[in-house]
């Protein structure tokens, strides 16, 4: 079967689950007469997603924390503020004010602090200190201004204070979005993200729970030198 027909199946068979023989295809209405896939190429590249999810008004969860390019800032912008349970915990005497310059990821001086004692500085250095030879840019002005709250904020007397507190806050914040990314998983599919090393065996594990699906033995070579050629290792 083709990339865009499994996909498609697979869509197909969420929107419209079949009351029997829910793991044959035959069960189901043929893909391109449910879904729109106009302008849509196969294999689907992930900023194709959002435009099929336009097209045919379906959510498509291909949410995964190790393999996004997203950056840490959106996506904890993406939870309520109560969700953040563990920053929460770890910070619980915090105005809400004070809470929710945390809420955020901070921005730092990597490449300004090239030795131990630059840590001892008492007050947080100008906005060109923060360029990064990575994306050839400094701190934005919002960005250096939400650091200068922080600092003023928090009554940091040190970069080394500010270090402190921007990797515990890092850190805590990317715990968080974990923790709800598995506790969706477990809702989702009663699968424990955790318990998988990488995101395509949670994904495999989850679409054969989903579907039912039975394995028959295969007995022609015809058909498992495909399925041998297909094989990849990580």
């Amino acid at each position: 079967m083709t990339d865009n027909a499994c996909f498609g199946w697979s869509v197909v068979a969420a929107l419209h689950p079949a009351e029997r023989h829910a793991n044959r295809e035959y069960s189901y209405s043929h893909y391109t007469i449910v879904l729109n896939l106009a302008g849509i190429e196969f294999p689907m590249i992930l900023k194709n997603i959002t435009k099929f999810e336009r097209l045919n008004a379906v959510s498509i969860n291909v949410y995964g924390i190790e393999n996004t390019s997203t950056s840490l800032d959106k996506l904890a912008s993406y939870f309520d503020k109560d969700k953040l349970e563990i920053v929460r915990s770890k910070f619980s005497t915090l105005s809400d004010e004070e809470f929710e310059l945390l809420t955020r990821k901070g921005v730092f001086l990597y490449e300004y602090i090239d030795c131990v004692g630059k840590l001892q500085d008492t007050r947080l250095s100008p906005g060109e200190s923060f360029y990064s030879s990575l994306t050839g840019d400094t701190v934005s002005e919002s960005d250096y201004a939400h650091a200068a709250k922080v600092w003023q904020r928090f009554s940091i007397r040190t970069l080394g204070e500010y270090s402190d507190l921007y990797l515990k806050t890092d850190v805590l914040l990317l715990v968080d979005v974990f923790e709800n990314f598995r506790n969706s998983c477990i809702t989702g599919y009663d699968l424990d993200r955790a318990h998988y090393y990488i995101l395509p065996g949670f994904t495999w594990d989850a679409v054969l729970k989903h579907t039912c699906v039975r394995f028959e033995l295969l007995i022609e070579i015809d058909m498992i030198i495909p399925s041998r050629n297909s094989i990849r290792h990580a």
